[in-house]
C-alpha cells in the first residue's frame, strides 16, 4: 500500500516539524520582549493622556462649580484698576472667584513661588501658572523675576480687589 520512500518522508516532515518549533519557542521569548516593552509604553503613553484629559475636565468642572456659588461680577466690579483685555478677565472668571480670592489672600501673608501656591491650592503646576499670569496681568500681583521659580507678591490693586470682596460680602 504505503511505500517505504513516502513513510520515511512523512516521518521526516514531522520531525523536522517539532524540532523547529521547539527552536521557535525558545527563540521567541528573546523576541518579544522589544516587542511586547514598546507595545507596554505605547498603551502607557496612551492612559497619560487619559489621565490628563481627565484632569483638565476635572479642573473645569471645579471652576464651573466655584461660579455657580461666587458670582465674580460681586468680586471685581471696581473698572478703575485699568484691567487689560476683556478676554483676560473673562478667562479669570473661569478660574472661580474663589479660588483667586484664596491665593490672593494667601500673598496678604508674604511673598510666595508659585511651587508654594500650587502647593497650597492643590492644583496642578500648568493651572496654578495660567493662573498667577492672569493675576499679574490684571496688576492684582507683582512678579519677582530675579528668582527662579518666580516670587510673587500682592499689589495694592490686589488688595483693593480683597477689600471689594469683604465689604460686599
Amino acid at each position: 500500500m504505503l511505500d517505504m520512500e513516502t513513510v520515511l518522508l512523512v516521518t521526516l516532515a514531522y520531525i523536522i516539524g517539532i524540532v523547529s518549533v521547539m527552536i521557535f519557542n525558545r527563540v521567541r521569548p528573546s523576541f518579544g520582549t522589544h516587542e511586547t516593552t514598546g507595545e507596554y509604553a505605547r498603551h502607557m503613553k496612551e492612559y497619560e493622556d487619559m489621565l490628563v484629559d481627565l484632569r483638565i475636565r476635572l479642573d473645569t468642572l471645579e471652576i464651573r462649580a466655584g461660579e455657580a456659588s461666587h458670582p465674580i461680577s460681586q468680586h471685581i466690579s471696581d473698572t478703575s484698576h485699568n484691567i487689560k483685555p476683556p478676554t483676560i478677565r473673562r478667562t479669570l472668571e473661569q478660574e472661580g472667584a474663589g479660588m483667586v480670592d484664596y491665593v490672593l489672600k494667601l500673598l496678604v501673608e508674604g511673598p510666595k513661588t508659585s511651587r508654594q501656591i500650587e502647593g497650597l491650592i492643590g492644583r496642578s503646576r500648568e493651572h496654578t501658572a495660567r493662573l498667577m499670569k492672569k493675576l499679574f496681568e490684571m496688576n492684582y500681583v507683582s512678579r519677582d523675576m530675579a528668582t527662579k521659580p518666580y516670587t510673587y507678591a500682592i499689589t495694592d490693586a490686589g488688595k483693593g480687589a480683597i477689600q471689594q470682596v469683604s465689604v460686599s460680602v
